[in-house]
């Protein structure tokens, strides 16, 4: 008889309830859950993906480990073979504690990509890794995804998890920026895949709700007006609603007046900007930046948000501290309706690291910020010799070579490292140049709780998913990999017997003590809503009691927090941090001072290319054939005056190159593009050779990173440049072939 198994879908922060019927040994039907506590039965179409994943048959089950044909070089003979995990463990430890011992603790770095923060048992693994590991030598995926927002909740509220999160259920306007909530559902806002019936709901109780992109999105049909803005420009856009705020008299601080610090230097530094000249480059009328202006500032409650579309540009740092400050001024910084701060069951931020600029990279002297580097200078310090230089690497969650800037590049700097650990479920196109590949089991044969997105609710609520399948696999999961791994690695890097024997010692207590059901167990039962020491307290939370809960608990909606919340040692807001306002004379610069036109009118790229995420897939979902079957998503979206002066038709094949790298592609026109700017799909391009992903294979698509540059940077925070790069297209052939199989442009000497 079919049973039914309640979970939370892990493949975004969206966090929809899923109901799952199974028969125990294979997955039958994926459903919403109707009674779950946050997404209320909506769900998107990835979640029916987790079943092809559970049950694919390229996910690796037993570790790899690649036989060089020459001990001094990867090649394209070397063989793959699989070996039992203890020697994997072993082979892969000795190999990193070689280099660490002989080139000293910098010599290896650790890579932590996006779906980290999907992962209990990563998370948990992250912080221990990075001390017994001891090198500088950090990198993640926030660096090329979310990093400039965490930069501003650092240097305005005291630390970088301090994530402000829009009060959608209750606002009256709500002004976004670089984003698309129908697609994403809520990026950064968790709503459950509902998103676009909150933006009705604003409308509908009379609010307003206004879009600044450079496409009509999908969620543009949910809003009350669309505007267009020329990609990199979005500051100068909120410079000028800013101004337009102070000039009106419409400044308003709110409940948190004595609370903060530099409001009296906002106003003189936004005017050094005209707002003429802003509403010219932005391509936003002024009229409309002045109307928009005065109804955020007067609404009842208000919200300025933005995302990823916004933190992935040139001025992404300003951007992010700019709508900010659009909050704090018009009194919606923590405030019903406006930016609020959820209370999460398990209480994460003092055990995080919250930093900058306490050390700098070997290179090119970039600033750390909270313990890491950005995704950018990865591959200078693996290429550029000398002392510190990294020739070994820990890589976890992450296909760099088609997410992270250049793919070329990332190729190049892969395969010159001397050995490389990957923690992936996949041979794919980054984990292809490892020495050994350790996979972590399936998300259906582990539990799963939501311990980072917790930070992004949008009502405080809280839940637990059990493992529900349970195969040879099930033993290894992240938390066990690392657990293991870290434990050998220390006692191969110590000559010391009594060392050797602590780290044993540890790792038997965690490895078959300190589960991670435990470590949740006690972080709901001493967080904000737990029962503590007291047995007796049936109120109290425990992971007992979300178990007893499969549909989630709702733990109240979002609640004043500040300023005892803030995490700056006055607790007071710091509207206007120095770093930010010394970056400012480097927008007026581009901007103000000719710049921009200079740049363009020396450049043959005479388009900018943004990236679009598709409503189907993510990077790591394209091995799943329920999610990828049809037409071709990697179609180039351009506007139709664009095509004209090009002679570019519909489904034409068209070549786009920039400073860097050249893909092909078939071209849609559409009215819904800005003139001057091109879109495509990202995280696609499974083109490479020495792979094992049939399905992905099958249907490539392009790679957008082989346009993006690694010197594209937004130089304040160290976030990639993905939208906004400069391109041309030219017109290859009249029509496309369908479902064309690119081909593989990589440079063939590095590709293994």
């Amino acid at each position: 008889m079919n049973q039914l198994h309640y979970r939370t879908c892990n493949l975004c922060e969206t966090m929809c309830g899923i109901e799952i019927e199974h028969d125990g040994k294979q997955v039958i039907a994926i459903r919403g859950d109707k009674n779950d506590v946050l997404s209320k039965g909506n769900i998107c179409p990835k979640a029916i993906g987790l079943q092809d994943i559970h049950t694919c048959e390229d996910r690796l089950r037993k570790p790899l480990q690649r036989v060089r044909k020459n001990p001094e070089q990867k090649s394209h003979d070397d063989a793959w073979v699989e070996v039992e995990w203890d020697d994997a463990i072993e082979y892969a430890a000795e190999g990193l504690a070689r280099i660490q011992n002989q080139h000293g603790a910098d010599s290896i770095a650790s890579y932590f990509g996006r779906s980290t923060a999907h992962n209990i048992g990563t998370l948990l693994a992250v912080t221990p890794i990075q001390k017994i590991m001891g090198t500088r030598n950090v990198y993640t995926g926030s660096t090329v995804d979310q990093m400039p927002h965490n930069f501003v909740w650092h240097h305005m509220l005291g630390h970088q998890f301090l994530c402000t999160i829009p009060d959608i259920n209750r606002t009256d306007y709500y002004l976004m920026l670089g984003t698309n909530p129908k697609v994403s559902n809520g990026a950064q806002m968790s709503t459950g895949a509902n998103t676009y019936k909150k933006l009705n709901e604003i409308r509908q109780r009379g609010g307003k709700c206004v879009l600044i992109d450079p496409r009509r999105t999908e969620s543009a049909k949910y809003m009350d007006e669309h505007h267009f803005i020329t990609p990199h420009a979005d500051s100068m856009f909120l410079i000028g609603l800013i101004q337009v705020i102070f000039a009106k008299g419409l400044a308003k601080p709110g409940r948190m007046a004595e609370h903060i610090n530099g409001w009296s230097q906002i106003e003189p530094l936004v005017n050094q900007f005209d707002l003429g000249r802003i509403a010219e480059v932005t391509g936003i009328a002024r009229s409309d930046i002045e109307r928009i202006a005065e109804e955020f500032a007067s609404a009842n409650s208000a919200v300025c948000y933005g995302r990823t579309g916004v933190s992935m540009v040139q001025f992404a740092g300003l951007t992010q501290w700019l709508m900010q400050v659009m909050n704090v001024i018009t009194g919606n910084m923590d405030e019903i309706g406006g930016m609020m701060f959820p209370k999460p069951a398990i209480e994460s931020l003092p055990l995080t690291q919250s930093s900058w600029d306490t050390y700098r990279s070997r290179v090119t002297g970039r600033p750390e910020f909270s313990g890491e580097f950005p995704m950018a200078i990865l591959g200078e310090e693996i290429m550029t010799p000398g002392k510190g230089q990294v020739r070994g690497l820990l890589g976890l969650a992450g296909n760099m070579v088609l997410s992270m800037a250049d793919g070329h590049h990332t190729e190049k700097a892969l395969n010159a490292l001397e050995f490389y650990v990957a923690v992936d479920p996949y041979l794919n196109e980054t984990t292809r140049f490892a020495d050994v590949i350790l996979p972590p089991c399936g998300p259906l044969e582990k539990g799963h709780y939501d311990m980072f997105y917790h930070l992004y609710d949008t009502i405080n609520w809280s839940k637990y998913s059990p493992q529900l399948f349970e195969t040879q696999s099930s033993k290894w999961t992240d938390f066990e990999i690392f657990t293991d791994l870290m434990a050998c690695f220390a006692r191969k890097r110590t000559a010391n017997p009594l060392k050797k024997l602590f780290y044993g010692a540890i790792h038997t207590l965690v490895r078959h003590t300190l589960t991670t059901d435990r470590i949740v167990d006690l972080g709901l039962r001493f967080g904000p809503y737990g029962k503590g020491i007291n047995p007796f307290n049936k109120k109290g939370l425990s992971l007992q009691k979300l178990k007893d809960n499969p549909h989630g608990i709702f733990l109240g909606n979002l609640e004043y927090s500040l300023p005892e919340g803030l995490y700056t040692a006055d607790k007071k807001i710091n509207l206007a941090p120095q770093c930010f306002v010394d970056d400012l004379p480097r927008l007026k610069a581009h901007f103000v001072d000719g710049g921009m036109e200079a740049e363009q009118s020396e450049s043959e790229f005479d388009l900018k290319i943004i990236s679009r995420l598709t409503n189907r897939t993510l990077g790591w979902m394209h091995h799943s054939q329920r999610l990828v079957k049809g037409k071709n998503p990697c179609e180039l979206m351009m506007n139709p005056a664009d095509a004209m002066a090009r002679d570019i038709s519909t489904d034409s094949l068209v070549k786009v190159t920039s400073r860097t790298g050249q893909i092909q592609m078939p071209v849609i026109l559409t009215e819904d593009m800005m003139p001057g700017v091109v879109c495509m799909p990202h995280l696609w391009g499974h083109n490479r050779k020495n792979t094992r992903q049939k399905v992905a294979n099958a249907n490539p698509g392009v790679s957008m990173n082989d346009l993006t540059d690694v010197t594209g940077i937004d130089q304040l925070t160290g976030n990639a440049i993905v939208n906004g790069v400069p391109v041309k297209v030219e017109v290859v052939a009249k029509t496309a072939p369908a479902q064309r199989q690119h081909e593989d442009e990589t440079v063939e000497e590095f590709v293994v």
